[in-house]
Formats: C-alpha cells, sequence, structure tokens
C-alpha cells in the first residue's frame, strides 16, 4: 500500500474483520470530536501494491472501512481501516532486499488518518456498505491510475484546489506471508517520515 502520497487525491489505496459492526469510536483512530459524516465499507480486488522502491509488488484484495469527521466548515478528518490478502508479483521484494517469484501469499492489515479541505457533496449514501470494487490492477499500472480505481473522496467531497490540502497523519501496513513465503513487512509514518522494516522473502530451497 505504500506510497499513497503519490496518489493523494485517492486516499488509497485494508477491514475484512472490521466492518460496519464496528463502533466508530473505536475506529476514530486520531481524528478526534466531530460529527460522523460518512461511515461506509466496501471490498476491494486487484490493486496493485508498491515497495520501497516504487516498484509493483504484489497484488491485494481487501476490506476497506472509510469513517469521516466534520471538524468544523470545511475541514474533515478520515479514518480508514484495511483487512485482506496480498499475492506477489515477480521481481523485487517490498522491502527492496531480495528477489521474490510470483505467487506468495498472505495477510495484510493497516489503518490511515487524513484531513483535508473540501465541500460534502449532498444526496449520495452515506452508510453502509458500498459492494465490491474492482481495481482491475495489472503489474503495469501505476498505483492508484488503475482502470477500475475507485476514489471516495471525490466521490463524496470536491475541491476548489484538487485536494491540495490532503495530508496524512497517520499510515501502518502490515504485510505477512503465510504460503510459499516467509517473513513479515511492514510499512509506516514516524515523524512525517515513511519507514520500513522487515521483508517478504522467498522459502529457502530445499
Amino acid at each position: 500500500m505504500r506510497r499513497l502520497i503519490a496518489a493523494a487525491v485517492l486516499a488509497l489505496g485494508l477491514a475484512a474483520t472490521a466492518t460496519a459492526g464496528t463502533p466508530a469510536t473505536a475506529q476514530n483512530l486520531g481524528c478526534g470530536a466531530g460529527t460522523l459524516v460518512l461511515n461506509v465499507h466496501y471490498l476491494v480486488q486487484s490493486d496493485v501494491d508498491t515497495g520501497t522502491r516504487g516498484n509493483n509488488w504484489a497484488f491485494d484484495t481487501y476490506n476497506r472501512t472509510v469513517r469521516v469527521w466534520r471538524k468544523a466548515p470545511g475541514r474533515f478528518c478520515a479514518a480508514s481501516t484495511y483487512a485482506g490478502q496480498f499475492a506477489t508479483i515477480a521481481g523485487a521484494s517490498p522491502g527492496g532486499k531480495t528477489s521474490i517469484p510470483a505467487g506468495i501469499r498472505g495477510t495484510m492489515t493497516g489503518q490511515s488518518t487524513t484531513t483535508f479541505r473540501g465541500t460534502q457533496k449532498l444526496h449520495l449514501t452515506t452508510r453502509g456498505d458500498l459492494g465490491t470494487k474492482d481495481f482491475q490492477c495489472t503489474s503495469a499500472d501505476t498505483k492508484g491510475q488503475c482502470a477500475g480505481t475507485y476514489d471516495w473522496l471525490s466521490a463524496y467531497f470536491t475541491s476548489t484546489d484538487n485536494f491540495g490540502s490532503f495530508k496524512y497523519v497517520r499510515y501502518e501496513f502490515t504485510y505477512h506471508a503465510t504460503d510459499a513465503g516467509k517473513g513479515t513487512w511492514t510499512d509506516k509514518l514516524v515523524g512525517g517520515k515513511y519507514l520500513s522494516a522487515g521483508d517478504i522473502r522467498p522459502l529457502k530451497k530445499k
């Protein structure tokens, strides 16, 4: 999920276990007080994931929740949770420390908090399940620009400056290999910088 800043207006972009039944207060993720104006979830299929080198290293399938609070007129805070699975693409590993084959599978979880300025669109469904969003990514696509990419931000809000105020204040993702590979890779925002640790690696040949 790394390098979302390159597609900030998409707010990209994981909660098979965190669905609409989870209390909003439990998923505030630092947004604090405000009026909850959006609380939706949807299934994402065929999203491409990028690593520390900017390389496409996996395809992701995940459930995502998006909750948005209005902090003041025209000012919003969004909290997202994610959970699902990944399948690797042959090439550089996410941490950039080795090469990996296609077909390593594993789990992914994450959360992000963003702030932005804009105007909310009216007469749209603001609660519940939005269904399945097939991003239709290929290994050659740029993240956030796949044929079927769903952009919740522009779907629900407008901005006079193309969401130039959009900013990540929280970002943390964990990937753990469970089949045909090993290792755990984490990618998070710490002190305004993106830091990664660990990696996903192939199994040693016997």
